[in-house]
């Protein structure tokens, strides 16, 4: 028999070695990455908050333990982000401050004008995170070596390091992160001591356990998994296998993780919310509870709707189009490869366990405000990636195509990742064009968290202009820490609301992506206005600039039905303008153009006749607001949409606006016969041409016809030559056989006389069942209602109607 020698412990490390230098190499990168992309963005929104709290618990121990329950996340990474700030300057005299001891946001508000100079601030604050991530890829290297050897923990690595997820949110100062680094790093540990128990093992699960649950309220996650595995590991052993000092590990593991978790709080016991019993650490379960009761309360964006509360597809909707396309098809592939494994006792549940209690957790009741809050679930991504698909392409049966393929999906990571750096937090995949795309879908932390401040300093300073009033994330960082000189708009708490918010005034505005789409509670649909609108410029995927300058409107025109939107006192503050001639028609049988489609003004209509199909595929987005009615979408089609208010209110149904921007498309100069009523047409008596004028306040200016498979759509088109006052009329829309039969009558009039003025054009629309035939004559004309007289064609005695040949094309 073959003697094979036997590996030395220092052997296994020399061979490691080279994997272990790639390694450092790959951290380094990472390290360098994140310490310059910190510099290019802006503080974010919850990033104040969490430094703000650090300090105070550095500053004030246990006094500051009020703004627990508030914040409701555990003090330690806030006390990691702060300490070099505390180092810095620990005179802060925050009793002093607004809030302190009772409103926390208002403590923060307060707090923040001491995070000068911001930029300094900002890298001292966010180092700390930094390096808890290059922890987190250094523990998934270290994991993925020792399950599959050194390759597979490359791999492993170097999806970690360049997942543009991962990267934007381990530069920034908040819990998301540093948390993973704990939780992961306590699970390792786990599954290190589910294949050999030692004390050692035991000590460091129940220390990195306490850490994790001082790090973030989901630490109780990784804390329920490592308690179900340590169980599965006594129900597996063999009976007599030193099941007693299994049992024993495992009490003291759980006793050490909850005494630092008790002793981070000071080993305070006191009252917790909703039961009816004191418990140790009150603070940290207060906490937990007002987190979790936030959940139903928050306003969350997901394909273009607003809601409270949550969806159960929103994060599977997020890991689809937020990750990479690369990194998911190497797990599907890294899985579908592992899967064809037989299962181990010790492995298949340390590395499945956890993702899926998080994952089915985070559908069913998680906060919708972020992909973020799927990160923890990322490093068992990675270690899919590093062992399935390292076995698939360079295992047992290596290929050369299956090489070359990894290659080219690193390749393309590779590439994803650079074209977004340094505002990873904006990613989005192909799947729904990328990130210029991604506010339609996902909003917050998911693109636009307030990282575009420098972006928007650097734009202003080679785009001069008048100071912009600028809209941006709800955060306790504005514009002027960066030296931008603007004027809030809202949701800013100081900020008036905006003027004209229909039809915007002149003038350059800066919008973050999260206030366009969301607005606020009060109002989420302030800057609707602008969603229609193309900006001038796109800023760090977090602002949209646009410099406008809209003619002021001389009209606004209201569909009737089912009912006009607006009420006038709306129509006054949503356009700003008193003297708005107001026009109202029923829409389903006509349509005015004020002053002949010269003026500018806009349409308002219920949004019931012009409604939004529900979401469409592939895009999933609702579609824009289509007319169901074909004379409707006719004349929308010369429109712009410009406001889409798809809610209902107390003060106002759903309704769409429309601008009118350029003239109609009216019809061609056109032969007609003007004959009395009476008459036979034919086609030698079609004698004159539009436009023609009426002894009356109209001149025809032509018909069209629209063949709509139920009958005949006919509009008749005319000018308006003076204002008939209260004098009403009506339009004559007959339609004859060519022998002179009256086949059916459409007369009617959509609009009240008193709304027209010299110079409208009117378009009258006459509905006509289907006739047997392809040739008729309309005959039209108008008439006094009272007096029943028909008005003669000027210049054609005794002619009073017209007729227009009409052929259908059956």
């Amino acid at each position: 028999m073959t003697q094979h020698p036997r590996i030395t412990v220092e052997g296994r490390r020399k061979a490691n070695l080279p994997g272990v230098l790639y390694a450092i190499v790959l951290l380094f990168v990472m390290f360098a990455l994140m310490v310059y992309g910190s510099r290019q963005i802006s503080y974010t929104s919850d990033e104040p908050a969490h430094v703000a709290v650090g300090y105070a618990h550095l500053a004030r121990g246990k006094a500051a333990f009020w703004v627990l329950p508030q914040h409701g996340h555990p003090p330690l990474l806030n006390v990691l982000e702060a300490a070099l700030l505390y180092v810095e300057n620990s005179r802060i005299p925050l009793e002093q401050l607004d809030g302190w001891g009772m409103w926390l946001t208002d403590y923060v508000r307060a707090f923040t004008a001491y995070l000068v100079p911001i930029e300094r601030i900002e890298i001292i604050t966010r180092l700390p995170i930094i390096l808890l991530t290059v922890l987190l890829g250094a523990t998934v290297f270290r994991w993925g070596r020792d399950l599959w050897g050194a390759q597979a923990g490359l791999l492993a690595l170097a999806a970690l390091v360049f997942d543009p997820l991962l990267v934007a949110h381990g530069q920034l100062a908040t819990t998301d992160v540093g948390a993973v680094t704990f939780g992961t790093a306590a699970l390792y540990l786990t599954w290190r001591w589910m294949e050999r128990p030692a004390w050692r093992i035991a000590l460091g699960m129940g220390s990195l356990l306490g850490l994790t649950m001082l790090a973030k309220g989901s630490g109780l996650f990784w804390t329920a998994t490592v308690g179900l595995l340590v169980l599965v590991t006594l129900f597996c052993r063999p009976m007599g296998s030193r099941i007693g000092l299994l049992l024993v590990q495992g009490v003291v593991i759980g006793t050490l993780g909850f005494l630092i978790l008790w002793a981070g709080h000071a080993f305070t016991w006191g009252k917790v919310r909703d039961l009816p019993i004191p418990l140790p650490a009150p603070d940290h379960w207060n906490g937990l509870i007002s987190q979790a009761a936030s959940v139903e309360k928050r306003w969350v964006f997901a394909l273009e709707e607003r809601k409270h509360g949550q969806w159960w597809w929103y994060f599977p909707l997020a890991f689809a189009i937020k990750n990479p396309l690369p990194l998911l098809i190497g797990l599907a592939l890294g899985l579908v490869t592992l899967a064809q494994r037989r299962p181990s006792r010790t492995r298949t549940p340390a590395l499945m366990l956890f993702p899926i209690l998080y994952t089915g957790f985070a559908i069913y009741g998680g906060m919708n405000i972020g992909y973020r809050h799927m990160l923890p679930v990322h490093p068992f991504i990675y270690l899919a990636i590093g062992g399935g698909v390292w076995s698939w392409a360079w295992g047992q049966h290596p290929r050369l195509w299956r090489r070359l393929m990894v290659g080219a999906l690193g390749v393309w990571y590779l590439v994803g990742f650079a074209r977004m750096f340094p505002y990873e937090i904006a990613f989005f995949n192909e799947l729904i064009g990328g990130p210029r795309n991604g506010h339609h879908y996902l909003i917050d932390s998911n693109i636009d968290w307030g990282q575009g401040y420098k972006a928007l300093r650097a734009y202003l300073k080679v785009h001069p202009g008048p100071v912009p009033q600028v809209a941006y994330h709800f955060t306790n960082v504005n514009p002027g820490f960066y030296g931008i000189e603007h004027v809030a708009l809202p949701p800013e708490i100081t900020a008036p609301p905006i003027i004209a918010p229909f039809h915007p005034r002149p003038g350059r505005y800066v919008i973050s992506v999260t206030a366009l789409q969301r607005g606020w509670p009060e109002d989420p649909d302030a800057y609707a206005w602008f969603r229609q609108t193309p900006p001038t410029a796109e800023l760090a995927y977090s602002f949209f600039v646009y410099d406008i300058d809209p003619p002021p409107l001389e009209w606004f025109g209201q569909c009737t039905v089912p009912a006009a939107p607006l009420i006038p006192e709306l129509v006054a503050l949503g356009f700003g303008q008193k003297d708005l001639r107001r026009i109202y028609f029923d829409c389903t049988s006509a349509w005015l153009y004020p002053g002949g489609g010269e003026q500018p003004g806009t349409y308002g209509l219920h949004h019931e006749i012009v409604p939004e199909k529900a979401h469409t595929f592939p895009s999933l987005l609702p579609s824009l607001p289509q007319a169901t009615d074909a004379f409707i979408a006719r004349r929308l089609a010369d429109l712009r949409l410009s406001f889409d208010m798809r809610r209902y209110t107390r003060q106002f149904p759903a309704f769409v606006l429309y601008e009118q921007e350029r003239t109609p498309s009216m019809p061609s100069p056109q032969s007609v016969a003007a004959l009395p009523v009476a008459t036979l047409p034919s086609k030698m008596t079609l004698s004159q041409m539009t436009p023609l004028a009426l002894d009356g306040p109209l001149t025809f200016l032509g018909a069209t016809v629209y063949p709509d498979g139920t009958g005949l759509d006919v509009e008749t088109w005319w000018q308006v030559t003076q204002a008939p006052g209260v004098h009403f009329f009506s339009i004559m829309g007959h339609l004859l056989t060519t022998q002179g039969e009256v086949l059916s009558v459409a007369d009617g009039l959509g609009v009240s006389p008193e709304m027209l003025r010299a110079g409208d054009i009117l378009v009258q629309r006459h509905r006509f069942p289907a006739a047997r035939g392809t040739a008729f004559w309309l005959r039209t004309g108008a008439y006094w209602l009272d007096s029943m007289e028909r008005w003669t064609v000027a210049g054609v005695p005794g002619a009073d109607a017209l007729f227009v040949p009409v052929e259908v094309s059956r």
